[in-house]
């Protein structure tokens, strides 16, 4: 690849992968518990956050295009090779998400009700109307498409290179999965360990199959599906 990695590939992993997760990480705890969000608010969240991510995905893009690199090193394939392990890895990834949300769901059935409403209190800015979802469906779609971006298309890539040859690219698989998990500290350490698992997972399937259409898909079908099945939660809650 064309000068890779530069300065300028240096400082995206240092803002995007520290610098940026940290501060939004402090903002989401200082203001933890203190919004009260309606559907006003949690549209202009959505929209605001949907506006972010792009502007964060486009500036590896716009790098892209002035380093004069081919996009195909980002994922941006004409085919997709589905092989078995990549069939494999995708079942893998489907199968521990349902999972998760099974156990989360049930824990919560059998819950005294403190643990549902600190659960109802924490997802508060997830829609609780049919008006509400288009903003969420913006959101979920640019954090599918810019998120993997730079996480995988980006991040795996600038790791890559260390691997020298080896045919388990363990540290391209990890350290943006460790960034990625650590972005959501302010969620709990329980949370941060699923979202590693879950980014590993990504990465993993992006670096089999050669392509980031297929992780992109993914991630904005779990964003949308959890953030439909929580509002239906939601909504019982507050009935």
């Amino acid at each position: 690849m064309i000068n890779f990695p530069s300065f300028a590939d240096h400082s995206l992993i240092w803002i995007f992968g520290i610098v940026l997760p940290f501060l939004s990480g402090l903002q989401s705890e200082k203001l933890r518990g203190t919004i009260q969000f309606d559907a006003s608010s949690r549209k202009k969240l959505y929209l605001g956050n949907s506006f972010m991510l792009a502007i964060s995905g486009s500036s590896v893009l716009v790098l892209w295009l002035v380093k004069g690199r081919k996009f195909s090193e980002l994922g941006f394939t004409k085919s997709i090779e589905i092989t078995p392990m990549v069939w494999g890895i995708i079942s893998l990834f489907v199968i521990a998400y349902l999972l998760d949300l099974f156990i989360t769901l049930k824990e919560l059935n059998k819950s005294n009700g403190t643990k549902e409403k600190d659960w109802f209190e924490k997802s508060s800015f997830l829609p609780e109307k049919i008006n509400e979802l288009p903003a969420y469906i913006l959101l979920c779609i640019c954090a599918g498409v810019f998120e993997e971006i730079i996480y995988r298309g980006f991040m795996v890539t600038y790791f890559l290179p260390n691997q020298h040859g080896t045919n388990f690219p363990i540290i391209a698989i990890v350290a943006p999965s460790i960034l990625f998990s650590l972005a959501h500290y302010y969620q709990g350490w329980t949370s941060v360990l699923k979202i590693f698992i879950f980014a590993s997972l990504l990465s993993g399937i992006f670096i089999v199959s050669k392509s980031i259409y297929p992780t992109m898909v993914l991630h904005f079908l779990i964003d949308l599906t959890s953030g439909l099945i929580i509002m239906k939660k939601n909504k019982r809650q507050t009935q």
